[in-house]
C-alpha cells in the first residue's frame, strides 16, 4: 500500500503539514497550481512576547500565477528582518543552535523563486522532525487537470493506493470519484499538542519552526503526539 499526501509549498509550514508528510510514503509539493494571495504560501507565524507575529516573504505574482513561477521581490530587506526576528525571539530556546547553524544560511541565500525557498526551508524542517517520506514536485510529473482530477492524476502518476487529505477538503472532494479510480480517500486527524514555548502562555497554530526551536530533540515526539486515530 502506497500512501500519498499532496500540498502546496509553504514558507515555514505549521506542524500538521509536517505530520501529514511523515504519515505518508510519498509527499508531493503541489507547485503547479495558482498562488493564493493572503494565504500561507509566502508567510507563517512565530511567537514573540506580544503573541504571534507574521514572517512574510514579499512576492510579485499576477492573478493567474502558478506557485512555481512566483518571484521573490529582491528590493526589500526581508531576509535580514526574518533572521533578526527569529534570533531575537528564540535565542534562549533549546534548539536555537539548529537555526543559527543551518536554517539561517538557507534563508539568507539569493532566492529568485518562492517555491525554491519554500521547499528548501521545508526540507530542513522535515530533517529536524525525522520526516523520511519520498518527496516529488507536481510540476515534474506528467499531470494535468483541476481539483479532484488533478489530485487523482498525481495519485496515479506516483502509484498511490491511498490519498491522505486535509480535513478542509471534505467540503468539496468527490469521494465517489476517488473510489471509482481505485484510490482510498483518508482524512488527516491531527490535534496540536501544547509544548514548552518561550515567553508566557501557549500560542497554537504557529510555524513548526517554533516547535523545533523550543523542543529540540523532543520536537518529533511532540509532533507525533498530536496524530489522532
Amino acid at each position: 500500500m502506497t500512501i500519498v499526501a499532496i500540498h502546496q509549498p509553504q514558507y515555514l509550514p505549521w506542524i500538521p503539514y509536517c505530520d501529514k508528510a511523515d504519515a505518508c510514503d510519498i509527499f508531493v509539493y503541489l507547485d503547479n497550481v495558482q498562488f493564493m494571495r493572503r494565504g500561507v504560501q509566502n508567510r507563517n507565524q512565530i511567537k514573540t512576547p506580544n503573541g504571534a507575529q507574521w514572517l512574510t516573504v514579499p512576492v510579485s505574482a499576477g492573478r493567474e500565477s502558478l506557485i512555481k513561477d512566483v518571484r521573490i521581490v529582491r528590493d526589500q530587506n526581508w531576509q535580514k528582518d526574518h533572521v533578526l526576528t527569529i534570533e531575537h525571539n528564540y535565542a534562549r530556546a533549546a534548539g536555537y543552535k539548529r537555526f543559527k547553524d543551518d536554517l539561517k544560511m538557507i534563508i539568507e541565500q539569493r532566492w529568485e523563486l518562492l517555491a525554491e525557498l519554500n521547499i528548501a526551508v521545508t526540507e530542513w524542517m522535515f530533517a529536524q522532525l525525522g520526516v523520511a517520506c519520498q518527496r516529488v514536485r507536481a510540476s515534474e510529473l506528467d499531470v494535468s487537470g483541476a481539483k479532484d482530477d488533478l489530485i487523482l492524476a498525481i495519485c496515479k502518476a506516483v502509484g498511490a493506493d491511498v490519498y491522505l487529505s486535509g480535513q478542509g477538503a471534505k467540503a468539496y472532494q468527490n469521494e465517489a470519484k476517488f473510489r471509482e479510480n481505485g484510490v482510498e480517500l483518508r482524512y488527516q486527524a491531527y490535534y496540536n499538542q501544547p509544548y514548552r514555548q518561550c515567553f508566557t502562555g501557549f500560542v497554537p497554530d504557529l510555524s513548526a519552526l517554533d516547535l523545533i526551536l523550543n523542543m529540540g530533540e523532543e520536537a518529533r515526539a511532540v509532533m507525533l503526539a498530536g496524530r489522532q486515530p
